[in-house]
Order: C-alpha cells, then structure tokens, then sequence
C-alpha cells in the first residue's frame, strides 16, 4: 500500500537487432483496452511504446501454479492466504481486491489465493485482483506455467516475452527466471521510472483511493532457454510492489514428452470413438 507518484518511461532498444541483457518497453495506454463486467475487470488489449506488438487477455492466462512467500509464512497455489482489509498492514504481500470486485472465496475469513489472483476468473484474468505490498516489506512470488510448457526467449529487442502490471508506478520488482532444471536466470530489475500508465485506476480494500496502473513489457535476451516459470521478489527499500498481473509471450514451447503425451490422449480417444 502507497501514495501514486507519477513516473515516465521511453521504450529502448533496436528493432530486430540482436541484443544482450533485458530491453524495457512501456506500456502504451492508448494501445491498451479494458472492459468491466459489474466490478471486475477484463484486459481484451495491450499494447507497448514503439511496437506494433498487441497483446491479450490470453496472454495472462498461463499460470498454472505457484507459492507466495511473505512475513507470515508460505502458501500454495490453492492455499488461502491472510488478508489485509481496511488499512491494515499486517501482512507484507497479499491477495487484496478492488472495492466493487467480486468477494474471494475465503472473504469471510479475510483470506485469498493465488489461483483467485492470477488465474483465470470466468473466462479471463480478473484485473481486479491484485498481490498487495507494503512499502517497507519483502515478499517473493513463484509462478510456473502448466507442465511440459517452456518458454524460449529469442535474441530480439523487439518482441516482449513478459509484461507486467503493477498499481501505483512508483515500486520497483525484482524479477528472475526458473529453469526446468532448477536453476535461476541473473535477475532483473522492473524500475519504477521504466513503467507507464496503463489506462485505468484501482482502488482496493486495503487503500483508502485509486490509484494508476502501469505497465511493462520485457524483452528478455536469448540467455533466458527452458523457463518454467518466474520468481519475483520484493523487499525493503522496493517501496511495497503492488502486482496486479503478469503476463507472457503465447509463443511458449511444448517439451517432446508433452507432445507425446498430447498425441497419445489423442490416439486413445480415437479409439474410444470407434
């Protein structure tokens, strides 16, 4: 939870060049288009600063699992997480709502998940939920794609492979890759000056007005081979992270094993059918 400073960000890098190390391109609000179904909100487009690139809501729409470590302890995709409501500030990372949004399952006991969070509410991601930080706290945020699903950056300074949504502009996020086999990319760093406003403003349980939302995209270079997913840190000095979404390229990549899994079910089904 935090006061909404306005920040300002220019989109680098060369088109189709090949490049070393992350290229940041803001979010384009003009670009960006969003439809509200009764309190919740619907992303149908995203665009970013000097690419011709669109997004969609699908691209929010491929998380399949994940942990949130916060000051009270570590939970689970489906595990209800301690909520703050009302301006309290117990609890460094957390699911929190817009006012009008739909209530979360645990709503009475001020609970929520990250499935409710970050994946899909009727058909979309609900833009109305949010991971709440503290200005002062830490947090770290897992999030893996479903199995057999990786994903493979190309050497292009031009084509985003992450994006994310943040309330407030004025935060900073630590942002690193998982690879299949364990391992951890280098990190980078989402800046508060290297967002923009997205298009539309948040009000949350826990705040007492709107605030922005902004944006980034990420072009990440081709060191970033066999990701299964994201970690995502915030900690004290990163002025409490208030993450609304995450998104990624639809270009993610089968393993042989899933395909082979995918044609056998197929094969099976066939013969059902006959």
């Amino acid at each position: 939870m935090k006061t909404w400073i306005m920040s300002v960000t220019v989109a680098v890098g060369i088109a189709g060049s090949a490049f070393a190390g992350p290229t940041f391109h803001a979010v384009d609000k003009n670009k960006t288009s969003t439809v509200m179904h009764g309190g919740n909100r619907e992303l149908t487009s995203l665009g970013f600063v000097g690419l011709g690139e669109q997004w969609t809501g699908a691209n929010f729409l491929h998380w399949h699992d994940g942990r949130l470590t916060n000051n009270v302890g570590t939970y689970g995709w489906n595990q209800e997480i301690p909520r703050d409501v009302n301006g309290d500030d117990d609890v460094s990372g957390n699911p929190d709502r817009a006012d009008s949004a739909s209530a979360f399952f645990g709503e009475a006991g001020r609970t929520g998940t990250l499935r409710e969070v970050f994946g899909p509410f009727n058909g979309y991601k609900n833009m109305s939920y949010i991971i709440d930080g503290e200005d002062n706290g830490s947090w770290t945020l897992d999030l893996f794609f479903a199995a057999g699903i990786r994903l493979n950056a190309d050497d292009r300074a031009d084509t985003v492979e992450i994006a994310l949504l943040e309330r407030g502009g004025n935060s900073d996020l630590r942002i690193i890759g998982i690879r299949a086999d364990g391992s951890l990319t280098d990190p980078v760093m989402m800046l508060r000056g290297n967002t923009a406003q997205a298009g539309w403003t948040l009000d949350t349980l826990e705040i007492g007005g709107a605030q922005q939302v902004h944006g980034l995209g990420i072009s990440l270079d081709s060191s970033w081979q066999d990701i299964v997913g994201f970690r995502f840190e915030a900690r004290n000095g990163m002025n409490g992270p208030d993450l609304v979404a995450v998104g990624v390229t639809n270009n993610l990549v089968p393993t042989p094993g899933a395909l082979a899994l995918a044609g056998l079910g197929g094969l099976m089904l066939g013969r059902r059918r006959r």
